[in-house]
Order: structure tokens, then C-alpha cells, then sequence
């Protein structure tokens, strides 16, 4: 039912926002996923194999991510937050609003992890070459392995605080919405 006072701009446009801030739940979701499954599967499993396995699938993974539906969320979760942001403004639901800027930040904090930290990384095994024919492996997997981590690790507390906090964002924008 549709609050007396409401007028129609402001009872249908109340969709978009919601719809944007699930969209960023969303996208954020599916990246924080990305970054727990490589800290609890992905990287311990490649812990137990020898040293040019671990370049090999390293190295093949790394080249497969780079695809537009990974790509699709993890520049749109920010981007869609940023409207999501402005949309809530717009509305007035100042206590969502705080929310959906932490979790943003919080994303933005991953994405920065990953570009300044992780990608770095990537690219050295990247530039190292065929797996089969690196000299060392054992040095260039020890020059990159627990640093990775620690950047994934990194990303993955910052991915999963930021999904927390826009559930929150979801939860106080439902409150506001029924409230109106």
C-alpha cells in the first residue's frame, strides 16, 4: 500500500535503489566468493604440488580470469554501489546510505589489493614463461607464494566486511522502504 503522501515519482523510483543496492550485494558476493575460494581450496590445494605445477596452474588460472563475467563484477560491484550511494541519498535514507558507503569502500579496498598486490604477482609468473622451461621454479614459486596469500587474505577479509556491510545497507533499506 502506498503512503498517502507519496507521489508517483517517488513510489516507483523507490525500486531502483533497491534494485541497485541487490545488484551491488551481488556483484560484491560473487568477488569476496572468488577471493575465499582461492584462500580455502584454490591455494591450499596447490600448496600440496611440486613447484613448476603450482607456476603452471598459477599461471592458467590467472590468464582465465581475465573474462568479461569476472570482469562484469568486479568493476560493477563499485560501480553499481556508487550509484546505489547516490540513489539512497537521493531518497533520504541517510543510516543505508553510511552502510552502502562502507561496503563500497571496503570493495574498493579489495580491488586496490588485488591491482596493487596481487596482479604484480600474476604478472611476474606470467613473465617467467613456459613452466617448462623456467630453471628454477622452486625460487620463483617461494618469491611469489606466501606473498600472494597474504595480499589474498587481505582481499578476502576487505571483500567479505564489505558484503557484511551491505547486507546491512539491504536490511535498513527494507526498514526504510516499509517505513515510508
Amino acid at each position: 500500500m502506498t503512503h498517502p503522501s507519496a507521489t508517483p515519482s517517488t513510489t516507483g523510483s523507490s525500486r531502483v535503489p533497491g534494485i541497485l543496492l541487490g545488484a551491488t550485494l551481488v556483484t560484491t558476493g560473487l568477488v569476496a566468493g572468488v577471493y575465499y575460494c582461492f584462500a580455502v581450496a584454490i591455494m591450499p590445494g596447490l600448496a600440496q604440488v611440486d613447484d613448476r605445477t603450482f607456476v603452471d596452474v598459477l599461471q592458467q588460472v590467472n590468464e582465465k580470469i581475465e573474462n568479461p563475467f569476472f570482469f562484469a563484477s568486479f568493476f560493477g560491484a563499485p560501480i553499481l554501489g556508487a550509484i546505489s550511494i547516490h540513489q539512497h541519498r537521493k531518497l533520504g535514507h541517510k543510516d543505508a546510505t553510511r552502510w552502502i558507503i562502507a561496503g563500497v569502500a571496503l570493495s574498493v579496498l579489495g580491488m586496490l589489493v588485488t591491482i596493487g598486490g596481487n596482479i604484480p604477482l600474476n604478472n611476474k609468473l606470467a613473465d617467467a614463461g613456459d613452466p617448462a622451461k623456467i630453471a628454477d621454479p622452486a625460487a620463483l614459486r617461494e618469491s611469489v607464494e606466501n606473498t600472494w596469500n597474504a595480499w589474498n587474505i587481505t582481499r578476502t577479509l576487505a571483500g567479505t566486511a564489505a558484503l557484511a556491510a551491505l547486507t546491512r545497507a539491504a536490511i535498513l533499506h527494507g526498514r526504510a522502504t516499509r517505513n515510508r
